[in-house]
C-alpha cells in the first residue's frame, strides 16, 4: 500500500517548456501546494493535467493553455478514464493505495469512479483560493515545528 498525492495544474504556468514542478511555479497556490505535499513524504506524487493526464513532477512539458471546467461531460470522463489507466502503468493500484487529493473539485471528480473513496482524503476540499493559502501555509508551519521539534530530541539524545 503506498501513499500518492496529486496536485492539480493551474492557468498561470511559465513560457519556456519545464519540468511539471516548475512549469506551473508561476502560480504561488500551486507552489504552497507543492510544498506541502514533498512534505508529507509520499511514495509518489503526481500533477493532474488537462492536456496531460497524470504527470510526473519531472517531466518536461511544453506551456499550453486547457482547464476541465471548459470540457464537456464526456471529455471529463474520458479524461479520468486516461488518468485510472495511466495510473496502472506507473504502479498505482487505486484499489490498494491510498491517495491525498490536493486538488480542487473538478480534478476529482471524473476520478471517484476509480478510486474507492475510503482510499482519498482531500484535505482542501470546500476551501475556497484564499482558505487554501492560509491552511497550506498553517500545515507547513506545523510540520516545520515538528521537525525542528525532533531534530532537537534527537541532538540531546546523541550528545548525552
Amino acid at each position: 500500500m503506498s501513499t500518492i498525492v496529486l496536485l492539480s495544474c493551474t492557468k498561470s504556468k511559465l513560457d519556456k517548456p519545464s519540468q511539471a514542478q516548475d512549469l506551473y511555479s508561476a502560480s504561488p497556490t500551486f507552489k504552497k501546494t507543492l510544498e506541502y505535499g514533498k512534505s508529507l513524504k509520499p511514495d509518489k506524487m503526481f500533477i493532474l493535467s488537462a492536456k496531460h493526464y497524470l504527470v510526473p513532477l519531472t517531466k518536461v512539458l511544453e506551456p499550453y493553455d486547457k482547464t476541465l471546467k471548459e470540457m464537456p461531460k464526456d471529455e471529463k470522463e474520458a479524461w479520468g478514464a486516461e488518468v485510472a489507466k495511466q495510473m496502472k502503468s506507473y504502479g498505482i493500484n487505486p484499489e490498494t493505495d491510498n491517495f491525498i487529493c490536493l486538488t480542487g473539485t473538478e480534478y476529482m471528480k471524473p476520478l471517484l469512479k476509480y478510486i474507492p473513496e475510503d482510499h482519498i482524503e482531500t484535505p482542501m476540499a470546500g476551501k475556497r483560493m484564499g482558505e487554501r493559502m492560509q491552511w497550506l501555509n498553517s500545515q507547513i508551519k506545523n510540520i516545520k515545528e515538528i521537525v525542528k521539534h525532533v531534530k532537537k530530541i534527537i541532538y540531546e539524545y546523541f550528545s548525552k
